[in-house]
């Protein structure tokens, strides 16, 4: 699983490199951004939006920054120009997990493996239920107390329940899987992160193998009968898809619940129109993912180009800052706002082209089930003023550390 790559020295380059013009090249590290001491990732980032559109950066090995949605939105459009068959930085941070890193047509074919899995029809039918279910629970276990810490009370273990669910994993093994997660997707020591790495791969290297001599209709049941395939070329494939399945669910919906509760608890009135109008909560779910974009990756630049006045080689890397896009001012108006009533707009917080989250139907439901649930069952709640200011955190994909909130039993 190029698992060479895992280990790759993460160094910031002392020169910059005599075709990238001095006034692009900007002393920014996306893994600890400054002006952080804010405690609020998106602010702390949207400093890149007063200066050039497209920089350059020292870090990582070096690599180029979209800061902008519009060419945030071409770069993730253009496979041709920007592939995927390099996703992180420093290059070759990100082992082969197909589909995510692979250009068309190869894209394609592993994608099918994905899709049926996926579809808007079978989340509703197969999925809304259990993760009703789940989300009902928890509030009510935490109703009676007035207060609660959110990331580890509900906006963690809720979507993590309901996928491990959807994939037929053992929820008892939740935080040694969060743990590889983490270490995985976080961490910066080299071996750190090939510890993880190898306990992922180990892992999933023998539920494989359960699932094809046992097969359910779970996702990692095809992904394990891919070795039928007659383009099946090594195991490596294998792993490599389950492993995107593996870390791809532990995060992303995890993250959204916690910055939702957190733009809830700053903003009453949003809390109280939820609850009055819950016709609303489909274009509340749009509203907050347009608001929080969490992901941000990199492409390998095909040609020489230049874009913007920056002159790009061949060969180097440029990342799409996408927490960048949706609070993108000259694509919405006040975009660090949360307008219900904004009305449809376009936005590149689930990518674009073919990279598109496959995972959108699953993660629109599980917003939209909590919104309704919580609306329904919780008073209104606030930032607790006794605890500590919500936190939190940058990297490859934003998550939350802590967001403490209190309300009245």
């Amino acid at each position: 699983m190029q698992a060479e790559g895992i280990v790759v020295p993460d160094v910031r380059l002392d020169t910059v490199p005599s075709h990238v013009d001095p006034a692009l090249a900007v002393e920014f590290d996306h893994m600890d951004p400054p002006g952080m001491e804010c405690g609020d990732v998106y602010k702390a980032l949207s400093r890149l939006h007063d200066g050039p559109d497209v920089v350059w950066t020292p870090h990582h090995g070096g690599h180029w920054i979209a800061t902008r949605a519009e060419d945030i939105k071409w770069i993730q459009e253009t496979w041709d120009l920007f592939s995927a068959q390099e996703k992180g930085v420093p290059r070759g941070r990100m082992p082969h997990m197909p589909p995510i890193t692979c250009d068309p047509p190869e894209h394609t074919r592993y994608r099918a493996v994905f899709n049926p899995h996926f579809t808007a029809k079978r989340i509703k039918e197969h999925f809304e239920p259990a993760a009703r279910a789940v989300m009902v629970d928890l509030i009510e276990q935490m109703l009676p107390a007035g207060g609660c810490e959110a990331v580890g009370t509900f906006a963690t273990p809720a979507p993590i329940k309901v996928f491990f669910d959807f994939v037929d994993l053992p929820f008892e093994r939740r935080e040694e899987f969060l743990g590889w997660g983490h270490d995985f997707g976080r961490s910066l020591d080299p071996q750190v992160r090939m510890a993880a790495h190898q306990s992922i791969v180990g892992y999933l290297g023998e539920l494989l193998d359960q699932r094809y001599s046992e097969p359910g209709s779970d996702v990692f049941t095809s992904i394990s009968k891919w070795r039928d395939n007659p383009r099946f070329v090594s195991l490596a494939e294998l792993t490599g898809m389950a492993q995107l399945l593996f870390l791809g669910g532990q995060d992303t919906v995890a993250s959204s619940m916690a910055l939702a509760l957190w733009r809830l608890a700053e903003r009453p009135e949003l809390q109280q129109r939820l609850k009055d109008d819950p016709a609303v909560i489909p274009a509340a779910v749009e509203e907050l993912l347009r608001r929080h974009a969490l992901s941000s990756t990199a492409r390998l630049i095909t040609r020489d180009m230049e874009h913007k006045g920056a002159r790009m080689k061949a060969g180097e890397l440029i990342m799409v800052l996408g927490p960048l896009s949706g609070i993108d001012a000259r694509w919405y108006d006040d975009p660090f706002t949360v307008d219900f009533d904004r009305g449809p707009v376009h936005y590149n917080s689930l990518g674009n082209g073919p990279h598109k989250c496959v995972g959108q139907h699953l993660a629109r439901m599980e917003l939209r089930t909590m919104l309704e649930e919580w609306s329904r069952r919780m008073p209104i709640v606030r930032l607790d003023p006794a605890k500590p200011a919500p936190l939190s955190y940058p990297g490859g994909v934003i998550g939350v550390h802590h967001l403490h909130l209190a309300w009245d039993t």
